[in-house]
């Protein structure tokens, strides 16, 4: 029987592969994590940790400057100093990367090597220049970057992206924001509220098309009050510069030129698969992913991958469920598939915007019988003392009484949404959110409360119309 150094190699030290890592310990197994420069993944320096930051600097000089709809009136705010801002920023990064520092690993059994990995066959990878380990299984969990610019001229003049834009010093009085999707409408509202004039670009005919259409205009109405100027079915034809001016030339609905100081690039990602001279493992790959099968097995049984280098959604959350998953099915004998059902995923947008299930469009698409139910954030008690009015919540209910979508834009939606994932995942009925003491006063005191109508008059449930009868008996 062939010898190994390690029970696992994993290929990536962001969500995916430290999920792995530490099942994999749980399981007593050696495990090597092998990065290029440091852990932590696009998630921790590039994405989810600085942009939530961001975008709390920015709530927080919005709420400054519109003081007055609390009664509070804020004289004499200063202009914002990005650097100031993206210094705490760092900080955020730098507190929660010691939650994952290669010494935290390295205490729960776990060996880290840095210098990035490169197959030597199926079983052996070459660590940085010359050191090789081998392992008996391996996991690839390189995720993803930026994908590159299309847009003649800008490569060029220079652009940002998510990798750049929190190196920034100085705010750019003017930003266009090339993309409408989630990074590009966070960004674009923060750099708004942060004080730049902001363009968005998008190609596609809203902001955000993965999601429910109601929940978009609620955004859309927003960005429009905040006067952040979106172009919609438009794209950018080329890039020049003129003097310090970054020229755009755009076609489509709006077509034109927009003259801007910075250039932030929002347009997708590409995996990372290239350095991980995949041909000569003997793994079958493409330019956009690795193909796996439901257990997470690429062509090789012995090799896995998870995250956003298989293709698919692309969020933090699913990435480390995978992975998680993947590892049960490394080192346990029954292996079993990896159902991504249900997947909620959020826009951390003002007012957010949080998705799970299917939406109405997808629903009328396939001919599925929903009842939809509609609830205004002005209806929810805790949204109006607030002063958060803005906002929705939707549900989409089977003839079963089961949830099998909702959408909701509206503060803390992100939280909220947490609630109706668990009840679609187990079963969970309507009559089941309604018959839950819920505190009060609480956003999530809004579901049952949204939900009562469709249960007692809408569509009342057997033992309710029993109830009824009775009561008329007596």
């Amino acid at each position: 029987m062939a010898s190994f150094d390690f029970d696992l190699a994993i290929i990536g030290g962001g969500s995916a592969g430290l999920t792995a890592a530490k099942v994999a310990r749980f399981f007593d197994k050696r495990v090597v994590m092998i990065d290029q420069e440091r852990l932590g993944g696009d998630c921790l320096h590039y994405g989810c940790v600085p942009s939530k930051a961001l975008i709390k600097a920015s709530r927080i000089a919005h709420e400054a400057r519109t003081s007055e709809r609390w009664g509070i009136h804020v004289d004499g705010v200063r202009p914002v100093d990005l650097g100031e801002v993206n210094a705490r920023v760092q900080d955020a990064i730098d507190h929660i990367a010691r939650l994952d520092s290669p010494d935290i690993l390295a205490e729960m059994g776990v060996e880290v090597k840095l210098g990035g990995a490169r197959f030597v066959d199926d079983h052996t990878l070459r660590v940085g220049d010359d050191e090789l380990v081998s392992a008996k299984y391996v996991l690839i969990a390189t995720g993803s970057r930026p994908a590159p610019t299309r847009v003649p001229g800008l490569a060029e003049i220079g652009f940002d992206t998510n990798e750049s834009i929190f190196d920034l010093t100085d705010l750019p009085a003017r930003l266009a924001v090339i993309g409408g999707g989630p990074i590009g409408v966070e960004m674009g509202q923060a750099f708004r509220r942060l004080g730049s004039q902001v363009t968005i670009i998008q190609r596609a005919a809203s902001l955000i098309p993965r999601d429910d259409l109601d929940c978009i205009s609620v955004l859309e109405t927003r960005f429009a009050d905040e006067g952040i100027d979106v172009r919609l079915l438009t794209e950018v034809a080329t890039a020049s510069r003129d003097g310090d001016d970054v020229v755009l030339s755009l076609v489509g609905e709006h077509g034109g030129e927009v003259r801007v100081d910075r250039v932030l690039v929002a347009v997708g990602r590409t995996p990372n698969l290239e350095e991980l001279d995949l041909d000569a493992a003997g793994v079958d790959h493409d330019d956009r992913h690795i193909p796996v099968n439901d257990r997470l097995q690429t062509n090789k049984s012995h090799v896995y991958a998870a995250g956003d280098i298989i293709g698919g959604q692309q969020f933090t959350h699913l990435a480390g469920f995978q992975a998680a998953h993947a590892a049960r099915n490394i080192f346990l004998p029954l292996k079993s598939g990896f159902d991504p059902v249900p997947l909620p995923w959020v826009t951390f947008t003002d007012p957010e915007v949080a998705h799970v299930g299917i939406t109405e469009v997808e629903a009328a698409e396939a001919g599925t019988d929903v009842t939809i139910v509609r609830f205004p954030y002005s209806h929810n008690e805790r949204a109006v003392t607030d002063n958060e009015h803005d906002g929705l919540m939707k549900f989409l209910i089977d003839p079963k009484r089961h949830i099998v979508g909702c959408h909701i834009a509206g503060a803390h939606a992100g939280e909220l949404i947490n609630e109706i994932t668990l009840a679609i995942k187990h079963g969970i009925t309507v009559d089941g959110i309604v018959g839950t003491i819920h505190a009060y006063p609480t956003y999530s005191f809004g579901l049952p409360i949204a939900l009562y109508d469709y249960v007692l008059n809408e569509h009342p449930s057997t033992i309710a119309k029993v109830g009824r009868f009775l009561s008329k008996l007596t």
